[in-house]
This record gives C-alpha cells, sequence and structure tokens, in this order.
C-alpha cells in the first residue's frame, strides 16, 4: 500500500510547466499543521515557535509568521532572515550550537533571546553583558529519535547543560546577575513516542522550580510524522490529554506567575507539506535489480543517505500501473546515492514523472550543489485559489560555472 498524494494534477502540472527537479510546497497543509497543534494545546499559556532549519524557503516562512508564531534560529544568517521577513525579534531564539562571541554578540545585538546551552558560554555572556536575560538549554538526559544521528539529548549527547550542573548554572547567573529567563530542552527529532517526550518534560517541570523569575519553558520540537503508509503519527489527542491538564495544574503551583510553555516544531509543520519531483530518465535491469534513474538525488534529499529514511516514492504518470520493484537513484556520483531500496512502486517507464513524499522539511534545507549539479527550483502553491509561483529556478550550467570564476 501507498501513501495518498494530495493534489497529484497540480504536481503534474507544474513538472510540465517548471519541469524537474522541482521541491513544491503545499501552503494549505502548513497552515493546517499549525492550526492543529494549537487546537490540541488549547487551554495553555502557549507560545510556538518554528525551527527554521527545517525549511526557511521565504514563501513558507511568510505564512508561518501570519500565523502568529515566533522563531527558532541556530545561526546568525537564520536569525537575520527571520528579522528581515518581520517575525519580531523578542519572539526570535537564537540557539546556535558551540556560539562563537562573534554569534553571540551579532545575536545581542539584533535583540534576539540568546539559548545557552554550555556552562563556559554562560560565562562568557554574564562578563560580556552582566544584567541580562538569557535561556538556558538543558539536558535531561533523555534522548529520542528517529535515527542515531538526530537524538539531541541523553548522556553521549553534545547538546546543553547537563541537568544535573543546575548549581553551576545559578552560581553563574548570580555572579553575572542574569536573569533566567527561560529553560530549553530538545531531545530528537522525528518522535513519535509521546512517553518519551513526555517523561522528559517532567525533567524540565522539576529543574524549573529552583528558578523563581522563570518566564518560559521551551519543550523544544521533535515532534514526528508518519512518513509510511502503515505508520500512525502522534496520537494529537491522547497527547494533549497526557499534557494539558498536568502543565496547567504545574503552572499554576509555580513560584514564577507570569509562566509560559513553548514548543519549537519544525517537521511537524512542514514535511507533509512538501513534494520532491523527478523525471526518470533510466530504466536499467541486472540481474537482481531494476535501477530507476531519475534527475534528482542525495544532494537534493540527503536523508535516505544519511538516516536511512524512508520517503514514499509515488508515480504520478502511472498511479493506477502494478506494481513492480525498484531502486529508484539518483545522479550524484554516489553509491549512497538513492531514494528508495526494493521499493514497490506504479511500473515505471523513462519520461516519468515521479513523486517524493514528505519532503517539506530537511530537504532543500540540506541540499547542495556536489558534482556541481544545480539545487532544484522550489514552487509554492497558495491556500488561495491554489496558485503556483516559482520563486527559485534552477541554475543552468554556465550559471553555475560563471559564479564560480567570478569569486576571486
Amino acid at each position: 500500500m501507498l501513501k495518498t498524494v494530495r493534489y497529484p494534477e497540480i504536481l503534474l502540472q507544474i513538472a510540465s510547466s517548471f519541469g524537474t527537479p522541482t521541491y513544491v510546497y503545499f501552503e494549505q497543509v502548513i497552515v493546517d499543521r499549525i492550526q492543529s497543534l494549537k487546537k490540541h494545546l488549547d487551554g495553555l499559556p502557549l507560545e510556538l515557535l518554528y525551527a527554521m532549519k527545517a525549511n526557511h524557503a521565504v514563501p513558507v516562512m511568510n505564512r508561518i509568521r501570519k500565523e502568529g508564531l515566533g522563531i527558532d534560529a541556530v545561526s546568525p544568517a537564520e536569525l537575520l532572515l527571520a528579522i528581515e521577513l518581520g517575525f519580531p525579534v523578542q519572539k526570535i531564539l537564537f540557539s546556535a550550537n558551540n556560539m562563537t562571541d562573534d554569534e553571540m554578540h551579532f545575536a545581542k545585538k539584533k535583540g534576539a533571546i540568546l539559548n545557552v546551552g554550555e556552562l563556559s558560554r554562560l560565562e562568557k555572556l554574564g562578563m560580556a553583558y552582566p544584567g541580562c536575560d538569557v535561556c538556558v538549554r538543558l539536558n535531561p538526559q533523555i534522548g529520542a529519535g528517529h535515527h542515531e544521528h538526530v537524538i539531541t539529548a541523553g548522556t553521549e549527547s553534545k547538546f546543553g547543560i547537563p541537568v544535573e550542573q543546575i548549581d553551576e548554572i545559578h552560581a553563574i547567573s548570580q555572579k553575572y546577575d542574569l536573569h533566567i529567563r527561560g529553560l530549553h530542552q530538545h531531545i530528537g527529532s522525528g518522535i513519535l513516542d509521546t512517553d518519551t517526550l513526555w517523561s522528559a518534560i517532567n525533567v524540565m517541570l522539576n529543574a524549573s522550580l529552583t528558578f523563581e523569575r522563570l518566564e518560559f519553558i521551551n519543550m523544544g520540537g521533535g515532534l514526528g510524522i508518519p512518513y509510511r503508509a502503515d505508520e500512525s503519527g502522534i496520537p494529537m489527542d491522547e497527547f494533549a490529554a497526557k499534557i494539558v491538564a498536568p502543565l496547567k495544574r504545574f503552572i499554576s503551583n509555580h513560584p514564577s506567575n507570569k509562566l509560559q510553555i513553548w514548543f519549537e516544531p519544525g517537521r511537524f509543520f512542514t514535511a507533509e507539506c512538501g513534494v520532491l519531483l523527478a523525471t526518470v530518465n533510466t530504466i536499467k535491469n541486472t540481474e537482481h535489480i531494476t535501477f530507476a534513474g531519475v534527475d534528482s538525488g542525495m544532494n537534493h534529499l540527503v536523508r535516505p543517505a544519511m538516516y536511512g529514511a524512508f520517503h514514499e516514492v509515488v508515480n504520478l504518470s502511472n498511479p493506477s500501473g502494478p506494481l513492480e520493484k525498484y531502486d529508484i537513484v539518483g545522479n550524484i556520483c554516489e553509491s549512497a546515492d538513492f531514494f528508495a531500496k526494493g521499493r514497490m512502486i506504479q511500473k515505471l517507464s523513462e519520461g516519468d514523472v515521479v513523486a517524493v513524499l514528505d519532503t517539506g522539511a530537511y530537504g532543500m534545507s540540506m541540499a547542495n550543489t556536489y558534482n556541481m549539479r544545480s539545487l532544484p527550483a522550489e514552487v509554492f502553491v497558495t491556500a488561495e485559489k491554489a496558485q503556483t509561483i516559482l520563486f527559485r529556478k534552477r541554475n543552468t550550467p554556465e550559471e553555475i560555472v560563471a559564479k564560480e570564476l567570478n569569486q576571486s
């Protein structure tokens, strides 16, 4: 059983009009995902941020801004883009990992909330800006995620200050009169097990009791989505029932009288809005494998190669065809360059257009020009009237070479 493709006629029209490879983002899906989370967390003093590392395409960001979300930014360029697009700087959390002095000064100058995950950086912040506000990232020593490379907490994680070092955090904050406005955690990505997330939240809640002037607890993101047809997403009603009432009780008894709960999803908001379109240019039969080569590759969607990630691949040109087994491979000179292996897909022919589903998060944002191949085009489909907007073109070989020659 294959996943259902949203708007297949629009996708085929985009492939015909703009060619492939092309990323397509559907605005309505973004709105639906944001509204779903808001609905299920209703009743909490809530602030939602968007982890823009998932997808920083300008039309996507603009839609998210219109929904009233803040931003989790992890680099100076992300911070600057968010500001340029009109996100209120007081709702931007700057969470650079292993932050440099220059990055710290840049974020302070811009007015973002600094999120510090190392004791040494907290000390440097205090020395440079005594009496300032800061958020501290804790490691609750509980991690989760769809792959070991995306687990961002636990005893072997580089992220955050271990929760056992809270006394050291207090000592530094008192030494420099720092105001710990917020506590932050992010335990991993692609989480479908809400029990693990709730366990980490409980660690954060207990840790927060020693911070009397706290304004928010950021529970992080990491909420997963169902990539497979037989996979269930997060049971949102169950998730809400598990956390909303306990969090409301906790807030009412917290020493701070103005505590907010923050979440910062990325994938949850944008993964399902995105489709990568590619064209089959080669069918190669060997003794054991039938390869279907396409005009895209791991440089456009690295998740299968990096994480062994599953993305459904559907033949838009032959949606009712018989299912046959293929390895869907790209045009990059690496053996790891694949989208799917041993996958049952509607019968493919050269010239068919395939859709790689759920690629709206960590697709284009992780893409590169390896082998001197162009980035894909990008198209945004509006919620109103389903207008298709080409906002990034592919580069020609001449443009790519000219850029290299003009760097000196």
